[in-house]
């Protein structure tokens, strides 16, 4: 399959795409300080320099898909959340204009999690409807790269949209099972002293280790007000795009504390703390040691590492999107929504409404269901050993607030609500399927978490 990439940096996305086994053919990048990066790093793409105000829908080839995180500065909570009211926040709506124009058969798009932060959550929202109504099922959710084999704690949220024409919609999958990558594992036999660099130009004629730089500039009073180290059996702080808040390197001891909002570093160990190199947070981005990065200034090489989408959750993404694309072609198979009820006095108010209510939103136990699709056809109610199947109306789920839901006799304790209608309050039965030998997903911790399922998968769940 052929994609298109936007606001593509210096590729992480375009990489993980290529891994996947998708022909990036197009990209667009408008920072001349990356251009070289990208091009000796992906020969085979035609690298578009033009400001993205610029292009027309004309000037972007056909293709499968569009990829792309726009500039996530706007919505950062480390920054001013202008949003929209930021020149490069409302680049946000030139890539939804061109997947409008366009119409690839499927677009991903990436962010910081403070685009769905309280100031900003109503104008996400607004995206996911603008996109919905050009045609697109549309899904999102909050991911921590670390629960994919990328050693850092990263929450990005990414939305994933497919042309209703497809029929079908994408779900983002479980975290995979594999334990956690640490700094040990990811780093730990780059033992070569790095080259250290504050405002000199850098060299980069290397050995061993490409870009293994260090940027030596000062630490400022925001930085040492909480601990940067993370040790070498965890995983690593998010590696963000500022030189200057890069984490620290684990060979020092965590930072010592002073008050809520001052650390040290450790009286006698002050040689240990230094930043990462360049190459280091590559590594923990999962880049291959073979990518090249290209800059004069240390700063940039941060910038480029940092603003990236670590290639080896875009692969895995790229994986599961493909996947849903083949299914799609295939015979549609029917969907199950399984969900919690706390008590028999639940119970009863949801059938004598013919109603059922789970949180929205990205807290836990709130569900995400993809933006236009229609609701799934049985709803399996669960509580212990106990299991009720029913079958719902297929329409698309209503949003109602914990007020309009109290008025009906329920008691929530959130403030917004989907909400899916019983065709009927009577337990149904489907030939093959016995509920008392459905495994429920998740711990028994996680158990109220509700979850929409091929009901093919519960049969197989012994």
């Amino acid at each position: 399959m052929k994609v298109a990439s936007f606001f593509a940096g210096c590729g992480g996305l375009d990489l993980g795409f290529e891994q996947a086994g998708y022909e990036v053919v197009w990209a667009n990048e408008f920072d001349k300080a990356i251009h070289e990066t990208y091009q000796f790093n992906h020969p085979n793409t035609k690298l578009c320099k033009s400001d993205i105000r610029t292009l027309r829908s004309s000037d972007i080839p056909d293709c499968d898909g569009f990829i792309g995180g726009p500039p996530c500065q706007s919505w950062s909570e480390g920054g001013k959340q202008l949003g929209l009211n930021d020149e490069r926040g409302r680049l946000f709506l030139d890539y939804i204009k061109f997947i409008k124009e366009k119409r690839p058969k499927f677009f991903i798009i990436e962010n910081v999690h403070g685009i769905i932060s309280d100031k900003h959550f109503n104008t996400f929202l607004s995206f996911l409807s603008v996109l919905e109504n050009a045609g697109y099922f549309v899904s999102y959710s909050l991911v921590n790269a670390a629960n994919y084999c990328i050693p850092q704690d990263r929450f990005r949220v990414f939305i994933v949209g497919f042309i209703k024409e497809l029929n079908g919609a994408f779900r983002f999958s479980e975290p995979l099972k594999s334990p956690y990558v640490t700094l040990q594992k990811a780093i730990g036999d780059i033992v070569e002293e790095p080259s250290l660099y504050n405002n000199e130009s850098v060299n980069q004629e290397y050995g061993k280790w490409l870009n293994h730089d260090v940027y030596t500039g000062p630490f400022d009073a925001k930085f040492m007000a909480r601990n940067r180290v993370r040790s070498w059996d965890e995983v690593s702080f998010t590696i963000q795009a500022q030189a200057k808040n890069c984490p620290l390197h684990p060979q020092a001891p965590t930072m010592k504390y002073i008050s809520p909002n001052e650390r040290t570093f450790v009286p006698g160990y002050e040689y240990l703390y230094r930043r990462l190199s360049v190459r280091e947070c590559a590594r923990i981005q999962s880049f291959p040691d073979k990518f090249r990065f290209f800059y004069t200034d240390v700063k940039d090489g941060y910038k480029m590492v940092g603003n990236a989408v670590p290639p080896r959750l875009a692969k895995y993404l790229a994986l599961s999107i493909k996947d849903a694309l083949n299914s799609m072609t295939e015979k549609q198979e029917t969907d199950i929504l399984v969900a919690y009820y706390k008590d028999d006095n639940q119970l009863r108010t949801t059938l004598r409404n013919k109603l059922y209510y789970v949180r929205t939103g990205f807290r836990r136990g709130a569900l995400q269901m993809p933006v236009g699709a229609t609701t799934p056809k049985y709803l399996l109610l669960h509580n212990r050993s106990n299991r009720f199947l029913y079958k719902m109306v297929e329409e698309c789920p209503r949003i109602m607030s914990s007020f309009e839901l109290s008025r009906l006799g329920f008691t929530p304790s959130g403030n917004e609500y989907l909400t899916f209608k019983l065709e009927d309050t009577k337990c149904i039965n489907i030939k093959g399927l016995n509920l008392a030998e459905v495994k429920i997903r998740g711990e028994k911790r996680d158990i109220a978490i509700p979850y929409i399922v091929n009901i093919q998968e519960l049969f197989s769940k012994k």
